[in-house]
């Protein structure tokens, strides 16, 4: 009699342990919730970064900023932005052109072992942007008046990755590279050479580069 009451509560106990395990495992995740039911954290960040790319092939100054939410220290949510220039050189050689623009949109970036003084982040842009293919000197007062320009706009797809330093709480140096690619744009331009019309055309992957930035992040992370 004693066995089968023993038989009976062990039995008892598994079924309700078996529902109950049950239960928990049908029970909604939310991503404002941990797994042991505590609420996730939230931060945010602005950063500004500068930068090295290539813009037809030639050096290019790039310069940059974002602004992010930060959800469970582990994944950031924004807008960023960049523009670029490759005229660094001052070049004014018959036929030389400087192309100049800027691109943006939103952006998604998880970020590994945030806690830890060292740590790595993968973000990746999705957006577009607008480029100009310019003759001449962009610091010279005169160019735009003086010379013929085309321009076109582009869709724009980078991923990258950094490496982030917990400088001090509220902010972070990060070193990233990243690879910018396009969908192609389609310039052209003209000049003159002894009064005769010169058409020269832009390659149509002129933007797609790798780039190398620093960035200088403030926040609650």
């Amino acid at each position: 009699m004693k066995r089968k009451t023993i038989l009976t509560l062990i039995i008892s106990f598994i079924f309700i342990g078996v529902t109950v395990a049950q239960e928990n495992q049908n029970e909604f995740k939310t991503i404002f919730k941990n797994d042991d039911g505590k609420s996730v954290t939230h931060g945010g960040y602005g950063a500004f970064n500068i930068g090295y790319t290539q813009i037809d092939g030639k050096d290019a100054i790039q310069l940059g900023g974002r602004a992010a939410w930060i959800i469970n220290h582990h994944l950031a949510i924004g807008i960023a932005g960049k523009s670029f220039f490759n005229n660094i050189d001052k070049t004014t050689n018959t036929g030389d052109y400087y192309m100049a623009g800027g691109y943006g949109g939103f952006f998604i970036e998880p970020i590994i072992a945030p806690q830890s003084p060292i740590h790595v982040s993968f973000p990746i842009l999705f957006g577009g942007g607008g480029v100009v293919a310019q003759k001449g000197n962009m610091w010279d007062e005169q160019y735009w008046d003086d010379n013929y320009y085309d321009s076109d706009a582009f869709l724009v797809f980078e991923p990258g990755a950094e490496i982030e330093f917990n400088i001090v709480k509220f902010f972070r140096i990060s070193l990233g590279a990243s690879y910018r690619l396009t969908n192609g744009v389609l310039l052209q331009y003209k000049y003159y050479d002894n009064n005769n019309l010169m058409i020269t055309d832009i390659p149509t992957k002129a933007l797609d580069a790798f780039n190398f930035n620093v960035s200088f992040k403030f926040g609650w992370f």
